[in-house]
């Protein structure tokens, strides 16, 4: 829980039979900075007491249902106060957390319903409880009920974040923090282009390879002879131009290393069986292109050199390498790709 925000929970059970079970839970919720209310808090049946519910239940960011062993009370509408507060916080999308003891035929007559009716409403209720609910939990006594609790509300507001409430000299400061936060972002933004405006997207050395000039790539493949599968080592002869436009579209956001290689064997794997031809005339197919390893950085390192792609720094501590288009290659790759108007 954090100690900026804090949540209003409706309690809902049914009361006589689980005072001290209810005790536990508001105690518990308390614990962890939550702001319990239910229906115990309003008079007893009145006009007015319905819309007073729905407004608070409207109003909290989460509904809490405990059930024991009883249905409850019937309400004028003919369901229990219980099931009538629980179909209304599931109207109104509340995301829902149900407690249910776990043994309720256990539980001593005057905490089971003593009615075959009422017995077969509260499996009805319990049963549509445990099915619907965001997360359902057991309990079996009121003293283990606040440790259930307490591991399985941070479980629901993670698993469905809810606006919260602060108080009200907080709001400012909340906000200033998040516009403190922008702003240093905006600003490492600024300060890796501007390193990379001035150092690292140079014009390239005119010693370079590029555009129409070829570059020779080595890969493995699995190829098909009269239905024989020999695995070979073939060569690719493709233009610098080639080369970048297999890999270009997919590095307009970072990507990982892998998917760059996955656009390169991809783009050598359409014209493999040309290239295994030559070694092997009798070849019908190829399958199973693996670039080489040699070949792979050197794509990567002419690349970096001219200028086309740049490595991500922020993402080294995850364990892979990422890549992206620098401003350079995003111009480059759209006019190699451009159609050109005839």
């Amino acid at each position: 829980m954090t100690s900026d925000k804090k949540y209003q929970v409706f309690v809902s059970s049914t009361f006589a039979d689980l005072q001290d079970a209810r005790q536990e839970l508001m105690m518990a919720l308390l614990s962890m900075g939550m702001i319990p209310t239910g229906m115990e808090l309003y008079p007893s049946e009145q006009n007015n007491q319905w819309p007073m519910i729905q407004k608070v239940i409207n109003e909290c960011d989460y509904y809490v249902v405990l059930v024991g062993g009883r249905y409850g009370s019937l309400s004028p509408i003919g369901l229990s106060y219980t099931h009538r507060e629980y179909v209304y916080a599931a109207t109104k999308k509340k995301p829902v957390i149900a407690f249910l003891h776990d043994h309720p035929e256990s539980l001593t007559p005057d905490r089971r319903e003593t009615t075959r009716e009422g017995d077969v409403r509260f499996r009805d209720f319990r049963k549509l409880v445990q099915e619907k609910a965001a997360i359902f939990r057991h309990w079996s006594n009121p003293a283990d009920l606040a440790e259930v609790v307490r591991k399985s509300m941070p479980v629901l507001i993670r698993q469905n974040p809810a606006p919260g409430w602060v108080r009200a000299g907080q709001v400012a400061d909340l906000s200033q923090v998040r516009e403190v936060q922008d702003l240093k972002k905006r600003i490492e933004d600024l300060e890796r282009e501007k390193s990379e405006l001035t150092a690292g997207w140079r014009p390239p050395l005119d010693t370079l390879a590029r555009g129409s000039d070829s570059v020779t790539l080595q890969y493995s493949c699995n190829a098909y002879i009269k239905g024989d599968c020999k695995v070979t080592m073939a060569d690719s002869k493709m233009t610098w131009d080639q080369v970048f436009a297999a890999v270009g579209p997919q590095m307009m956001n970072e990507v990982p290393e892998a998917v760059m290689r996955e656009a390169l064997e991809e783009a050598i794997a359409a014209r493999a069986l040309v290239d295994v031809q030559q070694l092997m005339p009798k070849a019908h197919a190829v399958r199973n292109v693996v670039l080489s390893t040699a070949s792979f950085n050197q794509v990567k390192i002419q690349l970096r050199a001219l200028g086309l792609i740049r490595k991500n720094p922020a993402r080294e501590a995850t364990g892979q390498i990422w890549w992206q288009l620098t401003p350079h290659g995003d111009h480059t790759m759209t006019q190699v790709l451009s159609l050109i108007r005839s």
